[in-house]
């Protein structure tokens, strides 16, 4: 009986795309950089950490490797996060959002708030969020979780060539070498960010096109004048 619960409740678990690549492979960069930080700086050996690595039991690690990655995910992601957020202060000032993706978004949300909203529509500015609850509550799509994961993964991704450049400075200093590796890094951390805000780009044209598909084929509206 206990066997048969215990499957039930298994059975309830589900991994979205946002726990595998915002947390989970996150999880994974985060101690892989990790152990090549301290190999590099001689706080430990590689050939060490492969034998105390392969010391655990296979039926110890295939359970709590993948829980310490994500658990190591999700407690970086919210750094991550709010650093994120910090950058996006002059970010767009310098690197402005797609002209193509901001359009189309602008013209979507509109078209909702006059024709679906009703008289919600002039306390409602933003049905982002809305919408995007509305699509996931009637599993519409899934392609809007595609593009909200790859843009919290590349978004970590970001911060973590940052916290590699800084690291670099602090071991390396003012030395040509120095100079050279945190350009490298800092040039990872642009092209992370740039990708990441590609992706998030599209999430709310691709939530507000579900959102209309099936409300178009539900035929139901409540324009407003």
């Amino acid at each position: 009986m206990e066997t048969h619960g215990d499957n039930k409740m298994i059975e309830k678990v589900r991994v979205s795309l946002w726990d595998i690549f915002t947390f989970f492979l996150s999880g994974l960069i985060l101690v892989m950089w990790s152990v090549a930080y301290l190999v590099i700086a001689n706080q430990v050996t590689l050939p060490l950490f492969i034998q105390e690595l392969s010391a655990v039991p296979a039926s110890v690690s295939l359970f709590l490797v993948p829980l310490a990655l994500t658990a190591a995910g999700m407690l970086y992601e919210p750094i991550a996060n709010y650093f994120d957020k910090l950058v996006n202060v002059f970010w767009f000032k310098a690197f402005p959002a797609k002209k193509k993706h901001k359009e189309e978004e602008l013209t979507l949300k509109e078209l909702i708030r006059k024709r679906y909203l009703g008289d919600l529509a002039e306390d409602i500015a933003n049905p982002y969020h809305l919408c995007k609850e509305y699509v996931e509550t009637k599993q519409l799509s899934t392609t809007f979780m595609v593009f909200l994961s790859r843009y919290g993964f590349y978004r970590n991704a970001s911060f973590l060539a940052v916290v590699s450049a800084a690291a670099s400075i602090y071991h390396l200093g003012a030395s040509f070498q120095g100079f050279m590796v945190t350009v490298f890094f800092l040039g990872i951390a642009i092209t992370m960010k740039h990708r990441a805000e590609d992706f998030y780009s599209y999430l709310a044209p691709c939530v507000y096109r579900c959102y209309l598909i099936d409300k178009a084929l539900s035929g139901k509206t409540h324009e407003t004048s």
